[in-house]
């Protein structure tokens, strides 16, 4: 039975309990703080590409490669590119790149003249994905 007095409860002040539970609620309190400050389960943000995001090439490009801000899974992640009349023209074989994890690339068939856009799907380790798309146009 929990009784709320001012007189001393087994022996203790009212004080010392109110101290104490003052001391419970600090340490509760710096518990989940540090919880809280635990590294967050990241997300992959598109870093640089190429060709560029939007931009304009006078040589078509055998490949598209994408780098993102975190170590991606492969199995997971993906890179479409279609022409402007929707049709693919990669190889549909994308793969990860280079020794950190971070990139991605896929190879492209033989590109006309004209606009084209590739679409993005980036899975960080952590299997957050993330989406995007962007263009650009080959125009010799």
């Amino acid at each position: 039975m929990v009784t709320s007095t001012n007189r001393p409860i087994s022996g203790i002040a009212e004080a010392d309990v109110h101290l104490t539970r003052r001391h419970a609620n600090l340490g509760l309190m710096a518990l989940m703080a540090m919880v809280g400050a635990s590294p967050a389960r990241a997300h992959a943000h598109l870093v640089a590409a190429t060709p560029p995001v939007d931009g304009t090439v006078r040589t078509p490009p055998k490949l598209v490669t994408i780098s993102f801000t975190e170590k991606l899974e492969g199995k997971l992640s993906s890179i479409v590119v279609k022409d402007a009349a929707g049709r693919r023209v990669d190889a549909d074989d994308t793969r990860l790149a280079g020794s950190a994890g971070k990139t991605l690339t896929v190879t492209l068939r033989d590109l006309a003249p004209g606009a084209y856009s590739v679409a993005w799907t980036a899975a960080s380790v952590d299997t957050h994905r993330t989406t995007g798309t962007f263009g650009f146009t080959v125009k010799p």
